[in-house]
């Protein structure tokens, strides 16, 4: 009898569809597992009744995963916190970088002479006209050079035309002192054989 009361058992189990309970999921989201809560749970008027096991899994899961974002929060911010540092470093150098590339430029497009600093720029402005200057004056001098050398040839081809008439003048008046002497000399000739 027992057997057949465990047999007839047997059959009514397996008559009616067995509805398998589904299984708790940890590894699913925290959403996924609040339906799975939500849907195991038994309503009574306005009130959903949870599973105690489900509730404690639920709750477990929940308190871990804030704590794990919380820790990835904290490890986020102490990498923020990092980068900032990191950040205004790199600022800082940026900025001592460009007033060190400030100031050579300044060193490399200026430089100094007879003691005074000036720029490349007013350094070339001033040898160029130092040189347009020279080349004037050279030029000044070049006219006067050679209005001197032909005042020089003309006052020489002059001096030579004057010594030349003068060496005429001076042959001619020799020639004259000479005739004269000689008409003196036969004037007195004259005289004393008289």
């Amino acid at each position: 009898m027992r057997v057949v009361t465990l047999a007839i058992l047997a059959l009514i189990y397996l008559s009616f569809p067995i509805s398998a309970q589904k299984t708790y999921d940890n590894n699913a989201s925290i959403e996924q597992q609040f339906e799975f809560v939500e849907e195991e749970g038994s309503r009574w008027q306005n009130y959903v009744m949870i599973i105690d096991r489900s509730f404690n899994q639920l709750k477990g899961n929940v308190l871990k995963t804030i704590k794990d974002k919380d820790a990835t929060i904290s490890r986020l911010e102490t990498t923020i916190v990092s980068k900032d540092s990191l950040i205004s470093s790199l600022e800082k150098t940026l900025a001592d970088t460009d007033k060190e590339l400030q100031t050579t430029l300044a060193e490399k497009n200026s430089f100094s002479f007879m003691g005074m600093a000036m720029s490349k720029n007013l350094f070339l402005s001033i040898v160029i006209f130092a040189f347009i200057v020279l080349l004037a004056i050279i030029g000044f001098t070049t006219i006067l050079i050679q209005r001197n050398l032909s005042t020089i040839a003309k006052t020489r081809k002059e001096l030579e035309t004057t010594k030349a008439e003068f060496e005429d003048h001076r042959q001619r008046s020799r020639q004259k002192y000479e005739t004269l002497v000689i008409q003196h000399h036969k004037e007195i000739q004259k005289l004393k054989g008289l």
